[in-house]
């Protein structure tokens, strides 16, 4: 449970985990949508049917900057997918905008590090090959972390035109810190939008629209798509640390939880995140007990604390 400062004010604020201790530097510029968006919950499960009564409740606590970072110069001018590294206790944010990813503090909010577009231009193919050059790093879309192996993924789109080349590149630690190690070339029209790690299997997972499916780098192949009844327009993947829930978010701005083993979405788990000023729910990471989303919405103008923000959610029961 987070217990915020006194502050309608719209500078970042620094709260405390009643639990943890930790501090969490958030912007509480939305007191009074978060208020709004409180009355609206209360509203929809007033109105709720009996037979669900135990749905889940969305709670916002609070929201990390990123156009510009805490106590930084630096905006990502975009927010795509994300993924946790928990060893760093490093948030990883990827940006289609600037073509850069970027490693944040989810507990202060803090910009750690930015890992630009040039370094990944000059990636070297896996086994060999020519730098990456451009044409590879146009369209950063995905992000995935793979704790067994301490590997990071990340893939990059198609977007805008046939000169675009998708590819996934691979980071591995050096002298502590994560470098971009090499690259895979995608086949052609492969746009993932969201990637996760299961640790059941061990496999990467990757999704667009529809449709989820394993890919691995060493070969740059991907399987055969399964789809989730009930589940369109996924943008943000995450599984939960134990492996046992997929949570999505999707382009209608829902965070839906699937259970992996059945591959069926959890009654009472597909949470509304518009009544909290999400627009564009591009990316969800679980730490913890709480879901950080975030959202790609251009349009909120520039010196807005929510413009490309990470929100910060628990969910209740």
């Amino acid at each position: 449970m987070l217990l915020p400062a006194a502050s309608d004010r719209g500078d970042p604020l620094l709260t405390l985990d009643a639990v943890s201790g930790k501090g969490l530097l958030i912007s509480k510029a939305n007191s009074a949508l978060r208020r709004a968006a409180l009355i609206a919950v209360a509203i929809t499960a007033f109105l709720l049917p009996a037979h669900a009564a135990f749905a889940a409740t969305l709670e916002l606590d609070g929201t990390i900057r990123t156009s510009p970072f805490t106590c930084s110069s630096v905006s990502m001018g975009d927010n795509e997918e994300s993924a946790f590294v928990p060893s760093d206790n490093s948030l990883w944010l990827a940006g289609d905008n600037k073509n850069a990813i970027y490693e944040v503090d989810p507990t202060t909010g803090a910009l750690k590090r930015k890992i630009a577009r040039s370094v990944f231009n000059n990636a070297t193919g896996f086994g060999g090959g020519p730098p990456a050059g451009t044409e590879r790093t146009n369209d950063f879309e995905a992000i995935a972390y793979d704790r067994t192996n301490d590997v990071l993924y990340v893939f990059s789109g198609n977007c805008c035109n046939s000169s675009i080349l998708p590819t996934a590149f691979r980071l591995t630690r050096q002298s502590g810190q994560f470098q971009v190690e090499s690259y895979q070339p995608l086949p052609t029209g492969a746009d993932y939008t969201g990637a996760a790690w299961s640790p059941s299997d061990g496999k990467i997972y990757v999704g667009k629209g529809r449709d989820v499916r394993s890919f691995d780098y060493a070969s740059g192949t991907a399987s055969p798509s399964f789809r989730v009844a009930g589940v369109t327009g996924i943008l943000g993947m995450d599984l939960s640390p134990d492996g046992a829930d997929l949570f999505v978010t999707v382009n209608s701005e829902k965070l839906i939880r699937i259970n992996w083993s059945t591959r069926k979405v959890v009654s009472g788990w597909t949470l509304d995140l518009t009544p909290f000023g999400v627009r564009d729910s591009r990316a969800v990471a679980t730490i913890g007990n709480q879901f950080f989303v975030s959202d790609g919405y251009d349009s909120r103008p520039k010196g807005d604390p929510l413009r490309h923000a990470v929100f910060v959610f628990h969910v209740t029961p």
